[in-house]
C-alpha cells in the first residue's frame, strides 16, 4: 500500500518527505524493533479496554502491564514517531482510566508514564489516586 501510494506523488507517502509521515509510520509498525509496541497495543485494547465492562480492576492492571511494555520501545527508540502518535491519541484516555473506577496502586504506572512520555507529565500529574 505504501509503495503504491508513494508512486502517486501525494505528500507524506514517500521516505523523502521528512521523517514524520505516513511512510515512516507504516514502516515502523512493521519493523521488528516495534514488536513490543504491537504487543502493547494488543494487551492494551483486547485484554484491557475490551475487558473493562467485565472486571475493571483486572482490565486496569492489564493496561498498566501494557504500558510497562512500552519501556522496551522507549529504551531503543526514545521519542519515536510511534510513541508520539500513541500518546497523542491515548494520553487523555489513560488519565481517565486510572483516575476512575476501582482503586489500584498507580505510583509505578505514573512513574513509568513520566519516564516514557515526559511531554505529558502535566497530564500524568492529573491522575487522581
Amino acid at each position: 500500500m505504501v509503495n503504491a501510494a508513494a508512486g502517486s506523488g501525494y505528500k507524506g507517502w514517500s521516505g523523502s518527505d521528512g521523517n514524520s509521515n505516513r511512510y515512516f509510520l507504516v514502516n515502523d509498525m512493521l519493523s521488528e524493533t516495534y514488536k513490543p509496541f504491537r504487543e502493547t497495543m494488543y494487551k492494551y485494547h483486547f485484554e484491557g479496554m475490551d475487558s473493562m465492562a467485565k472486571d475493571q480492576k483486572a482490565a486496569k492492571q492489564s493496561i498498566a502491564e501494557a504500558l510497562e511494555k512500552l519501556k522496551e520501545v522507549h529504551s531503543v527508540r526514545p521519542n519515536s514517531l510511534m510513541m508520539r502518535v500513541f500518546f497523542d491519541a491515548k494520553a487523555d484516555e489513560i488519565v481517565s482510566i486510572f483516575s476512575g473506577g476501582p482503586k489500584m496502586p498507580i505510583t509505578d504506572v505514573v512513574d513509568n508514564l513520566n519516564r516514557i512520555s515526559p511531554l505529558n507529565a502535566a497530564k500524568w500529574g492529573g491522575i487522581k489516586f
